[in-house]
């Protein structure tokens, strides 16, 4: 039984794959159907909210690489508020699905192995003493690999808790950043301006500008820390 959550993530990963779902999420068929989506959103919000949430927190659970297409994706068809809301709730059940799939499967191995070798269980208890500080952290790094977060988080046995506070508050910046960069993007287009006139738009500059300053955050944060 401890390994029917992963085993039902991996169900959802190969048959998003085998359907074609994700050829969906292209950036070229993103911009053909953008308005079509949004004018869907906008007639039936009760209904496209929570399936968005819903498909982004399964395919992200599943770690399939579609966090950013699908964050970019909720600014485009929603807006920056309600999409980053969506994005963020997604990316938080998404998170917690992969992280409860592989702490039930294999952290009483890791914790068990961890028992007879004392450099992994310095690692481990470590981890599990400072979990939401570092989870954070890495939660604040816009561009660092989601899913290895969460497989990480799971396998060290992390306090739920502390990876579920962490996960949403750090997702909060990176959430309404890539709403707004993806409501940028659907502005531009719907205003049919050049590639290049869009990608030099306020609307995509400055949510591209602010994520990289809140890429600097953990280094800026560890330079200025008072050392006791």
């Amino acid at each position: 039984m401890r390994f029917l959550p992963l085993a039902m993530l991996a169900a959802v990963g190969v048959g998003a794959w085998w359907s074609g779902m994700l050829h969906l999420l292209a950036p070229s068929r993103l911009a053909d159907e953008a308005l079509t989506l949004h004018d869907a959103a906008r007639r039936a919000p009760g209904v496209a909210v929570p399936a968005f949430v819903l498909v982004y927190a399964v395919l992200t659970g599943a770690c399939l690489p579609v966090a950013l297409m699908l964050s970019l994706l909720g600014g485009l068809v929603f807006g920056p508020w309600l999409g980053g809301a969506g994005v963020l709730l997604g990316a938080t059940g998404g998170g917690l699905l992969t992280y409860a799939a592989t702490r039930s499967a294999f952290a009483a191995a890791l914790v068990a192995r961890a028992s007879r070798d004392p450099r992994l269980k310095r690692i481990v208890d470590g981890f599990g003493r400072n979990a939401f500080s570092y989870i954070l952290a890495l939660r604040l790094i816009p561009f660092f690999p989601f899913a290895l977060v969460n497989i990480g988080s799971g396998l060290a046995a992390a306090p739920l808790r502390a990876f579920a506070a962490a996960t949403l508050l750090g997702g909060v910046p990176t959430a309404f950043l890539y709403a707004r960069l993806g409501a940028g993007l659907g502005e531009t287009l719907a205003s049919e301006r050049s590639l290049l006139a869009t990608v030099r738009s306020p609307d995509v500059v400055v949510p591209m500008a602010a994520l990289a300053v809140l890429s600097l955050t953990p280094i800026l944060l560890r330079r200025f820390r008072p050392r006791s």
